[in-house]
């Protein structure tokens, strides 16, 4: 009988998935209902389901209408380029800018997405990053950490769930038990990540170990790399990390959420199949798939003919389902309710007033030679770096938005845009045309501090043919320590308008 009645819908409950992929944007559409009707009752939503706050109130309406219990709706909410309730949100600015901002304005700006995103209904979010950056040319964490030191990453995690939590908002530490060391991208292959098991113990797992302690993580989500000195799986799979390590020694009794299992770090190397059983099995709760129905579908078979055939045991199945049911039992005594009846609770617009407050605390002068301050409306010419696009999906400002912002500050005499992999030629062709007076300023966007090495010797000659030289480093902020012909830099930890516009005003010396 529990056999059966594990089959006709309980399976569900252990999967998160997206849903709207090749649809309309933010449409109700095929995807959704189907996963409705299968009994599904977390879904994890993305850019493309969102058009407004009131369009997405009415998506999350029609969810919760159709489900038999409150669902989890869940979104990565990092803040800055990583966040996908856009637009008509605050965005928010990166962990790294937050670090610089400080406690309390962490705090503020969980507290503000908490509240905008739970008054359309969304009640989970996939943060905060505790995931302790201590690798430079890690190419996919970066200004998504808070910090290399674990201290200042719990610190700032724990405001960061306050913040969450004060608005009705559940949380999840991520990526256990840290992908802060890597210098791969786990979207693409498997990370190995060969540390000691001290290093590993006293920087990567102490922000989780210390929140988990400190009650302020409702979900905990793995992360799709390998610790050698702590076992040969890698930790998604590994009981060793999901059971022993976070339930027994750090006393975790939320729910253990797998990262996508679409990423390649897991669908090529192991197959959605195997994953997905494999991952249950090391203590995992809830799957996420975020994107495509058929591996989804892929998925829950899988579960279900383990369950049947009794690779998955039915004491794991049990374990699991009680979390999962004990965290859902939160929900209803948020303080932050979804209200169906109050239309009006949509009708919210982004705090820019905060946004700028953000934008305006995480610039950090890294050098000034006497550079800065650059009278304003003096002749520049600009460069930009391309952000090299990742399946992360982050939000970035187009190059043409940056000159518009650019240009209520100084005069453009030229601007160029260049990728990361301009091919050597046409960098010789911008050296040629870069040659005059005129001030430069050149904006990156690099991915750890291996991107900009290849460009070194083309924008440092480009510096010195220059009066005055700017390097803004529009993303991870060690092009300061590569660039160092340039007579001023600066960080501004995301490369969103408003720190754009923030940049401009610290070279101005209108930032105080």
């Amino acid at each position: 009988m529990f056999i059966k009645s594990i089959n006709s819908g309980i399976i569900s409950r252990f999967f998160s998935f997206g849903f709207g992929l090749n649809e309309e944007k933010g449409a109700i559409g095929p995807s959704l209902i189907n996963l409705l009707e299968e009994g599904v009752s977390a879904f994890n939503l993305s850019a493309r389901n969102v058009v407004n706050p009131p369009s997405l109130w009415n998506l999350i309406g029609f969810i919760r209408e159709r489900s038999g219990s409150i669902p989890f709706i869940m979104s990565d909410e990092e803040g800055g380029p990583v966040k996908r309730l856009v637009p008509g949100f605050t965005r928010g600015i990166s962990h790294m800018g937050l670090a610089k901002a400080g406690p309390s304005m962490a705090y503020d700006m969980a507290n503000c997405m908490a509240r905008e995103a739970s008054a359309v209904g969304v009640n989970v979010f996939f943060s905060p990053v505790l995931d302790c950056n201590s690798e430079t040319a890690n190419p996919i964490i970066g200004i998504r950490s808070f910090s290399a030191d674990p201290h200042e990453t719990a610190l700032l995690g724990a405001e960061f769930c306050k913040g969450l939590h004060s608005a009705g908002v559940l949380t999840t530490g991520k990526h256990f038990p840290g992908h802060g060391a890597t210098r791969e991208d786990s979207h693409l292959c498997l990370p190995v990540v060969d540390i000691s098991e001290k290093t590993f113990r006293s920087v990567h797992l102490f922000p989780f170990e210390k929140l988990i302690g400190e009650d302020h993580l409702d979900f905990l989500m793995t992360a799709h790399i390998v610790y050698p000195s702590i076992d040969d799986k890698p930790a998604t799979l590994s009981r060793k990390i999901l059971t022993t390590i976070a339930r027994e020694e750090l006393g975790f009794t939320g729910v253990i959420i797998t990262d996508c299992l679409e990423m390649d770090a897991m669908k090529k190397i192991y197959g959605i199949e195997r994953a997905t059983v494999d991952a249950f099995n090391a203590g995992a709760d809830m799957i996420l798939l975020s994107h495509t129905p058929e591996l989804q579908r892929k998925a829950i078979e899988a579960m279900k003919g383990a369950v049947e055939d009794g690779t998955i045991p039915m004491r794991r199945v049990k374990e699991s389902l009680l979390r999962i049911e004990e965290t859902r039992e939160k929900l209803s005594r948020q303080d932050y309710p979804y209200c169906r009846a109050d239309f009006s609770r949509a009708l919210f617009a982004p705090d820019d007033s905060l946004q700028k407050a953000l934008a305006e605390k995480s610039v950090v002068i890294w050098r000034n030679g006497g550079n800065i301050p650059l009278e304003k409306n003096s002749a520049i010419v600009l460069v930009e770096l391309s952000p090299t696009v990742t399946g992360l999906n982050e939000v970035e400002v187009s190059s043409s938005v940056t000159r518009k912002i650019v240009s209520r500050f100084f005069k453009i005499e030229r601007s160029y845009t260049l990728g990361y992999d301009t091919p050597p030629d046409k960098l010789v062709a911008l050296e040629e045309l870069v040659n005059s007076g005129a001030s430069l300023v050149v904006i990156t966007a690099s991915r750890g501090s291996e991107q900009i090495k290849p460009l070194r010797e083309t924008l440092e000659r480009l510096a010195g043919k220059s009066g005055k030289s700017i390097l803004i480093s529009g993303r991870d902020p060690y092009d300061a320590d590569t660039l160092e012909a340039f007579g001023a830099s600066l960080a501004t930890f995301g490369l969103l308008p408003d720190s754009i516009e923030a940049a401009c005003m610290a070279i101005c010396g209108e930032l105080k």
